[in-house]
């Protein structure tokens, strides 16, 4: 099988890279989702994924919000633009092959999307072509603005049976001084892909609530 990134992954990925945080005015203070538990013991619940029979793992105040609410929810929290920015993004997510799902956590303004897409079997050779996609793209976005785009850090695992690629990034408005945290998944196993991308305010190690996915 091919395994360079195909065109949907491409896209998935430069849309997903462009972060506006000043987007939802994330909340200031962390929650302590993984509670010092070991990861087969972190709270939180499972929520299926009707088209592809997936189960996510989610911290407990995650709560699942289709299109329509969400944008209701945006409406009330952000300003004109900072909607038109994040409904572009979303926007760009329900055109991708698939079904895109959305979790939204009130507490600390956190949002969770996934999108089932088409099976795509890849390398850490391909994964180093999208983590060069991701960089070419903040720097596209940073050009001629306040945002800059830290990385955290970067992980590619995988088999013949699964493959996980990881990219966290920090984005900052210089401006209005705010800044925001972006995960992005691509987990490929037992012949099906997702997308994840995480948004928060805070630093955090997602990876517990990834590793007890069940394809």
């Amino acid at each position: 099988m091919n395994n360079k990134p195909k065109s949907y992954i491409l896209l998935i990925i430069s849309t997903a890279t462009i972060l506006f945080v000043s987007c939802l005015n994330l909340a200031n203070e962390a929650q302590n989702w993984i509670k010092n538990e070991s990861a087969e013991n972190i709270p939180g619940k499972f929520h299926f994924l009707d088209d592809t029979g997936t189960k996510i793992y989610l911290p407990t105040d995650f709560e699942r919000f289709s299109l329509a609410k969400y944008q209701k929810l945006l409406d009330s929290l952000t300003t004109k633009k900072e909607y038109s920015f994040e409904i572009d993004r979303l926007n760009a997510l329900r055109k991708m092959e698939g079904s895109l799902y959305i979790f939204f956590d009130k507490n600390t303004k956190s949002t969770y999307t996934i999108n089932t897409i088409p099976f795509f079997k890849f390398s850490k050779e391909s994964a180093g072509q999208l983590l060069g996609l991701i960089q070419s793209n903040n720097q596209k976005a940073a050009k001629n603005s306040d945002i800059t785009f830290t990385k955290i850090s970067v992980k590619y695992g995988g088999n013949i049976n699964q493959q996980l690629f990881k990219a966290v990034y920090k984005v900052k408005d210089k401006k209005i001084k705010k800044e925001a945290f972006n995960s992005s998944y691509i987990i490929s196993s037992n012949d099906k892909t997702v997308f994840v991308q995480l948004t928060t305010a805070f630093e955090t190690d997602f990876d517990p609530f990834i590793e007890k996915m069940i394809f």
